[in-house]
């Protein structure tokens, strides 16, 4: 085991800036990376105002909305109109300035008195929300509206700048009236009867999540929230109601003031009061800012103009397509489903991880977790993985040795997002010379520990309060964030866990067919998401529970296929346990076998740990609901099946029992299972033995191809 200590300042670097002067231009540095940029405007100069010619390599200008929508050329614009102004970054998010002008008189230049409509007063890297001022007795038609992202100086007009960032022309008319999606355009033909007991919670869009009341029917907040959505992320719908609820979310993709059909991005039923859960369906979305509409009838179809009783609200919708064209650390292929970058194709592809570690404190809370505690944790976790390799992966750890002071008392984090502390974490620590922070091919993770803060949602029916942000990771960039909750127990199970997820594993999820194994196929009703009571990345995270066989396969060093081969011919296989110090040629550890449509894979196991029946084999199948998740660079999901379903009834008004069915799920002994896609084969356990509790304890199972 390699312990190291980075010792670096935790002062972070600032740019001196000026306003609005001469045509003097700083000089700036930037490290060398991709070029790229992801612009949802199409837009063209109204007339022949002056020339400027932005270097927008590094920083430009993501996207421009009108009142929540995508602004575009032949937009109406009227005074109090509300113009959100979004950055992109091809790598290192600088802070940089925003400047608008109009053209007020329509005589193609931004020289004259009040045609500077805004400029930020400090610079920044994320959304900046203007409210447009205009005055009472201006009119112009196809006139020009200019944007500019701009990190050096700038002209009073704007003309000739030619340093870093981005600008774009518009053609506008003045004084007519907002028509680029404002709400007068998206009113509803009848207002829901929501209420106390029936109203929507929240809406929470992979990490991030808005919570709302009681709105009577109907809340736009599309100035208040904005999310930004790629095809295949994770939705999750809550409501405050006891009744059965239909949810439908919708996109205004062209910006035409309604929803159309083939707007429609996810929709489900929800039972007795419980939230849903899938993933968005962007296929027929274009990329930009528009309004979302999320609606909740509690007495029929939800639909976009409105209906009797629930709840509608309305956001805004960054939309992205999906994901970057490189292989990633996890590699791909160039056929078939291997052109895309989620999948079970993805693999981690080096032979050990580094997790760098950053502690960060408040100016009123310190954090309580020492480096000894910190190491404690870590060396457990290098033996987990140690041990589920058989030998063959190495977790390595850094810690940075000075604690970096947020400069800021808890209380001002408290009511801030996730995704605002990513962000920060991110711009901190390549401030901190963490260039490669966003490298998808290294084997480098991150850690962000630090005190517990909180944000503001509803923490039972009807009642609000403060909810501590949990434990969480995602895999672009791969960084975990603790936080420090002033308990002692130990945290590594946890941590092992979200390091599963910062190198691209999703959590090992179970199918719940109810009365049988499969069910309908129906994505939001039927998978678990903690299904697998066994695993680490199911619901056996702080005991360590083992990987299973699919997931130890996610790590393409641990050669797992060579010991779990595929059955093509009937016979009976004999399968070691799954707990083995090493890896032997003449043990098997599994078995696969193709779906008789050769759609799905199921993965064969036996468990003699983590509680599971020393009189059956575990089975996960792979492939199926292939698109459930397609965010890039993670592997595919694990379902475990049951094979005595529904011996534990669902208890409707507990959320936290979903996964009790899975714990008598096991292929038990003279019990069988035929493949339901083409009668592909059948299998049967029908012996065991070795010593239990040993390496040497197996299992038979006997395999009929049809």
């Amino acid at each position: 085991m390699m312990i190291k200590t980075i010792i670096k300042s935790a002062h972070l670097h600032s740019k001196s800036r000026k306003k609005i002067t001469g045509s003097s231009q700083k000089s700036k540095y930037k490290a060398s990376m991709m070029a790229g940029c992801l612009s949802a405007l199409v837009t063209q100069s109204a007339v022949a105002v002056c020339e400027i010619s932005a270097n927008d390599r590094y920083e430009f200008i993501q996207s421009i909305s009108l009142n929540g929508s995508a602004l575009s050329n032949g937009a109406n614009i009227a005074d109090g109109d509300l113009l959100e102004l979004t950055p992109g970054y091809s790598g290192y998010a600088y802070r940089n300035d925003w400047h608008v002008w109009l053209d007020l008189n329509n005589d193609g230049d931004f020289a004259d008195a009040n045609e500077l409509i805004f400029n930020t007063s400090s610079a920044s890297n994320t959304l900046v929300s203007a409210s447009i001022n205009i005055p009472n007795n201006i009119n112009a038609n196809s006139t020009s509206m200019r944007v500019v992202f701009h990190a050096d100086d700038i002209n009073a007009d704007s003309c000739g700048y030619d340093g870093y960032g981005d600008s774009k022309d518009i053609t506008v008319n003045l004084g007519g009236g907002s028509t680029g999606g404002g709400s007068s355009d998206y009113e509803l033909q009848q207002v829901p009867k929501g209420g106390s007991n029936e109203h929507i919670s929240s809406v929470l869009i992979n990490s991030d999540e808005y919570s709302s009341g009681n709105d009577n029917g109907y809340a736009d907040f599309t100035a208040k929230q904005t999310f930004s959505i790629s095809d295949g992320d994770n939705i999750t719908l809550t409501p405050n109601s006891s009744w059965d609820g239909d949810w439908a979310v919708w996109i205004d993709s062209d910006n035409n003031g309604s929803f159309d059909s083939d707007e429609k991005i996810f929709s489900a039923s929800g039972r007795r009061g419980r939230a849903v859960s899938g993933t968005v369906d962007l296929s027929q979305i274009d990329d930009g800012i528009a309004r979302m509409r999320v609606a909740m009838n509690g007495d029929g179809e939800a639909n976009a103009t409105g209906f009797t009783w629930g709840e509608i609200e309305d956001y805004t919708a960054e939309v992205h397509s999906g994901g970057s064209t490189g292989g990633g650390n996890t590699g791909g292929g160039s056929s078939g489903g291997e052109d895309k970058l989620y999948g079970s194709h993805v693999q981690w592809l080096h032979d050990n991880v580094n997790v760098k570690i950053f502690k960060f404190e408040f100016t009123d809370v310190d954090l309580t977790w020492s480096d000894s505690r910190i190491k404690s944790e870590m060396n457990e976790i290098v033996t987990y993985f140690d041990e589920q390799s058989y030998g063959s992966f190495a977790v390595t750890y850094e810690i940075h040795e000075e604690v970096i002071q947020i400069n800021s008392r808890k209380s001002d984090w408290d009511g801030t997002t996730s995704s605002q502390w990513r962000a920060y974490i991110e711009e901190t620590l390549i401030d901190l010379g963490e260039k490669d922070y966003n490298d998808i091919d290294d084997n480098t993770i991150y850690l962000a520990l630090a005190p517990e803060f909180n944000y503001w949602a509803e923490i039972e029916d009807g009642v609000y309060g403060w909810r501590p942000h949990g434990i969480k990771a995602g895999v672009n960039p791969g960084t975990i964030r603790v936080y420090d909750t002033g308990d002692v127990r130990s945290q590594a199970g946890g941590i092992a866990h979200e390091m599963g997820h910062a190198m691209g594993l999703h959590h090992a999820q179970g199918i719940d067919g109810q009365e049988t194994i499969f069910g309908v196929g129906h994505y939001e009703s039927e998978r678990i998401q903690y299904g697998n009571p066994y695993d680490l990345m199911g619901n056996r995270a702080w005991e360590f529970g083992s990987l299973n066989l699919y997931y130890k396969n996610f790590f393409k060093t641990w050669n797992i296929k060579s010991y779990t081969p595929e059955v093509t011919q009937s016979g009976t296989y004999r399968i070691y346990a799954l707990e083995q110090d090493a890896l032997r040629s003449d043990r098997d550890i599994g078995l696969r076998l193709k779906s008789g449509n050769g759609d799905y894979t199921y993965w064969l196991e036996y468990r003699t740990g983590d509680g599971a029946d020393l009189d059956g084999i575990q089975v996960n199948i792979e492939g199926y609901f292939p698109d459930e998740d397609d965010r890039s660079y993670y592997y595919g999901v694990s379902y475990l099946l049951d094979f005595t379903p529904y011996t534990f009834v669902d208890d409707l008004n507990d959320e936290h029992d979903d996964f009790d069915d899975f714990y008598d799920g096991a292929l038990m002994m003279d019990k069988s299972y035929t493949d339901e896609w083409g009668r592909g084969f059948t299998i049967k356990t029908v012996n065991r033995g070795g010593t239990e509790g040993t390496t040497g304890a197996w299992i038979e199972v006997q395999v009929t191809m049809h």
